[in-house]
């Protein structure tokens, strides 16, 4: 019944229905569809474990109450269950910055703050998993034009809420997540289309167990615990590099957990990544993460669309004391991805994606071998 009465009024804002007389401006529809086969196997494994899956079905709605109020609404319909995204109200000032509440993308990092429209790879790299999920919802502020435009600083005060529930946490006072980035342009030149990116962010959270899988979606998960857990810091560095076609993009995490337990317990995330596009396009940075590429000629106007070729090596480390842990008995000290994707960007909102990827974790059945494609459209 829930789930009825949030789509009847999801569709009611989609339609842009005016509400106690107040006029919506600038009324967005937007959407997404990534649809994925995966097919994953084990060294000595015999078989091949094959699946597909709408791996994002999102739909959104966005605009403004005045020129400083602004909202979203975006939910995700993804294996047939509801799951909050972006579902804020925001207040817009070009001098102090803009404050929200509600749920946004926490700014922990380069990969997390690009959307998964955008993202080279089907999956970000496995230190994302180091925070509980993309979105939090709470207090957010962010401010993007410091120094010419130059600079940026965010900010998130969030609940540990789930979002397939709405985000509902009725024990606060057990803890928040708090989250800081800010980052700069070294170095910019927008008639060559060359960038330099610089970035730190850093995050405190109530302890939560990890759980992730090697940059696939379909896979097993890896599961670590630490008994008696109460609080995790993690500290985060990143950079990106653009020239042209060229790019480089890379982020280092460190993730402590404070324990009633003695030990030292660390994950440590890593990883690199280079993107070339063989048909002269170029990442496009906005506000501390990547947009929209646009193909040169795409093929609705008879041309090849745009071509990437990417390489990407991914690292989880965990710390000794970590390891020894019972309940942890069987998992990898260090698990290593090495990637390589394609994507064909037909359009700049059609894209086909393939990447190969070899996981090393030391498992009894040797490094597991995927291939992922996914066909993906917005709007």
């Amino acid at each position: 019944m829930k789930k009825h009465l949030f789509l009847t009024l999801f569709i009611t804002v989609l339609f842009g229905i005016n509400v106690f007389g107040q006029k919506v401006e600038d009324l967005k529809i937007n959407g997404r569809i990534q649809y994925d086969f995966e097919f994953l196997k084990r060294q000595k494994a015999e078989d091949w474990q094959i699946g597909n899956e709408f791996r994002r079905v999102h739909l959104s709605a966005a605009g403004k109450l005045s020129k400083v109020f602004k909202f979203k609404i975006e939910v995700n319909f993804a294996h047939a269950q509801i799951g909050f995204r972006d579902v804020y109200i925001e207040y817009v000032n070009k001098e102090l910055g803009n404050f929200a509440v509600g749920s946004k993308a926490e700014p922990t990092g380069l990969d997390i703050g690009t959307s998964s429209k955008y993202i080279p790879f089907m999956e970000r790299a496995m230190l994302t998993a180091l925070q509980d999920f993309r979105w939090g919802t709470g207090l957010h502020y962010a401010h993007h034009h410091l120094l010419d435009n130059r600079m940026g600083v965010q900010m998130a005060l969030t609940n540990k809420g789930v979002n397939g529930e709405g985000f509902v946490d009725k024990h606060v006072e057990k803890g928040m997540n708090f989250v800081a980035r800010v980052y700069g342009l070294p170095y910019v030149n927008k008639e060559k289309k060359q960038l330099m990116h610089a970035g730190v962010n850093f995050a405190t959270r109530p302890y939560k167990d990890l759980k992730f899988r090697p940059e696939n979606h379909m896979g097993e998960k890896y599961h670590y615990v630490v008994p008696g857990g109460i609080r995790r810091i993690q500290m985060g560095w990143e950079t990106a590099l653009i020239a042209g076609p060229f790019s480089l993009q890379g982020e280092y995490k460190t993730s402590g957990i404070a324990a009633t337990t003695s030990g030292d317990f660390k994950i440590t995330g890593y990883y690199g990544l280079a993107s070339f596009f063989l048909t002269g396009e170029s990442r496009v940075y906005k506000h501390g993460g990547f947009g929209r590429v646009k193909p040169v000629k795409d093929i609705t106007h008879g041309g090849p669309g745009a071509w990437e070729v990417l390489v990407r090596y991914s690292v989880m480390d965990f710390s000794e004391d970590l390891i020894k842990l019972p309940d942890n008995a069987g998992l990898p000290k260090k698990v290593e991805n090495t990637a390589l994707g394609v994507n064909w960007y037909l359009t700049s909102h059609l894209r086909i994606m393939y990447n190969f990827i070899i996981t090393s974790d030391a498992h009894p059945e040797g490094n597991l071998t995927a291939h992922m494609i996914r066909f993906q459209m917005d709007f």
